[in-house]
């Protein structure tokens, strides 16, 4: 991502040794009638978009001369901030709710970060990281809160342009949980605009879950109105209970730019539950060989719906951003793994039975 250096607020002399970015942009084909890509980014270091964000707020950090950091996190960005802050030998604190996914507890402690589990949702751990860190010498990388989150988001939509030659897709479709990618891919293409790289902006589809709907809803009721209306400037709360924990937001924190975002770049915003978002990570795994996260795998559920009611048209080039793996949470993911035991039966038609103590004669190949 530092490629695009002269385009950011930090220099990259204060950049992590790992290789944030530069991800690859799949091409999937005719998919629903439309050209799809994925941007891959469960390829970043600890697989998931959050790097993008933590490499820059971790690079400004250092220049400010901070020593420390924090985050709250339901568990991506508490792993890449665990990541890069190792990578930087800077001590880092993660706050988390108690029902943050086992997989994206373990990679942050593996990375050897504190974690502080809380008895509340993501909101309390936000308002909790944001208390540590009023020392100076402590940086606090929370989502919406920190502005060089977007900053380091953006670059994502600088390298879709860049591997379609500067042109630019019809649609792209962004997982949207507190807003901030939302807001930050939307930046990304506004400044490639605004400096005559590309002779338009792309239009944004942001996916939520049903139960956390906040932007989605604020969208519906005032943003879509048009460009002159009034948007709210604190969001409407709600209770979320998803199976994409990424996007388990009561009170997104980037509400405002979110709404900004998708105001600027005539966007949509499409709901999808948790049959949909299941159905859809079958589909990207089975169908395409691409394992995502629930979080991640809401935007082709989002997608399938658009084109379904007729908001995009056939014929149009989509981008759909991948944001996390399908190793952040595979217990979720397993929900919609072929059943274990009619495998193990069908087993049986192949292979013989094996009992302690028996020995297997294996029939060894000569080398050609």
């Amino acid at each position: 991502m530092w490629r695009y250096e002269p385009l950011l607020p930090i220099s990259s002399r204060w950049s992590s040794r790992l290789a944030v970015g530069d991800t690859p942009l799949l091409s999937l084909g005719a998919d629903d009638g439309v050209h799809l890509w994925v941007k891959d980014d469960s390829r970043n270091p600890s697989g998931s978009l959050k790097d993008r964000a933590t490499e820059l707020v971790l690079a400004a950090a250092r220049w400010l001369g901070c020593t420390q950091v924090v985050a709250a996190s339901t568990g991506n960005a508490g792993a890449s901030l665990a990541c890069i802050a190792a990578s930087q030998q800077m001590p880092a604190t993660v706050v988390v709710p108690r029902h943050t996914p086992y997989a994206k507890l373990a990679q942050i402690r593996a990375y050897g970060a504190q974690v502080q589990v809380i008895d509340g949702t993501y909101d309390h751990a936000f308002d909790v990281a944001i208390s540590m860190a009023d020392a100076p010498e402590v940086c606090c990388r929370n989502t919406g809160f920190n502005p060089f989150t977007r900053e380091g988001k953006k670059t994502c939509a600088f390298e879709i342009a860049e591997a379609l030659g500067w042109d630019v897709p019809d649609w792209v479709v962004v997982p949207t949980g507190d807003g901030n990618i939302l807001s930050g891919i939307a930046t990304g293409f506004l400044d490639l605009f605004a400096l005559g790289i590309t002779t338009r902006v792309p239009r944004l589809l942001a996916a939520q879950a049903s139960s956390s709907h906040s932007i989605a809803h604020d969208w519906l009721v005032s943003g879509a109105s048009g460009a002159s209306g009034a948007l709210p400037s604190s969001p409407t709360p709600v209770t979320p209970n998803t199976v994409a924990d990424s996007r388990s937001v009561s009170r997104p924190r980037d509400h405002l730019a979110a709404l900004q975002a998708l105001r600027m770049t005539q966007g949509e915003c499409v709901v999808v539950t948790d049959a949909q978002i299941m159905a859809s990570s079958q589909i990207l795994s089975q169908r395409y060989g691409l394992w995502f996260e629930p979080s991640a795998a809401a935007g082709h559920a989002a997608l399938s719906d658009a084109i379904a009611c007729g908001r995009i048209e056939p014929g149009a080039r989509v981008v759909l951003l991948g944001t996390g793996s399908g190793l952040k949470d595979p217990h979720a993911c397993a929900r919609v793994a072929c059943d274990v035991g009619a495998t193990a039966t069908d087993l049986g038609a192949f292979a013989p039975s094996i009992s302690p103590g028996d020995t297997i004669d294996v029939p060894m190949r000569s080398r050609p």
